[in-house]
């Protein structure tokens, strides 16, 4: 079972956008309020409904999802770079 709601801030980051909207539009602080509640809820149920739906997948699901193998710095700046056979030319 997941974590409960962090309501505290939820109403905090309502309270914060409400204020926000009536500075800088203007209005009443309760209509701006009533919908900056509203879209919290509904970015916090997203979030936790993500949480939840990615819980017991692995990480890479496919082989063409493993990283690079990576080459070494060494060989990468011998063969693929014109420095050391410039050097050499002049």
């Amino acid at each position: 079972m997941s974590a409960a709601y962090d309501r505290s801030a939820i109403m905090k980051a309502a309270h914060f956008m409400a204020r926000w909207r009536v500075q800088s539009v203007g209005g009443s602080y309760r209509e701006w309020f009533a919908k900056a509640l509203a879209s919290e809820w509904k970015k916090a149920k997203a979030s936790r409904l993500r949480e939840e739906s990615n819980v017991g997948l692995p990480v890479r699901s496919c082989f063409a999802d493993r990283p690079a193998p990576r080459m070494p710095l060494c060989r990468l700046y011998t063969t693929h770079s014109g420095r050391l056979a410039g050097s050499f030319a002049a």
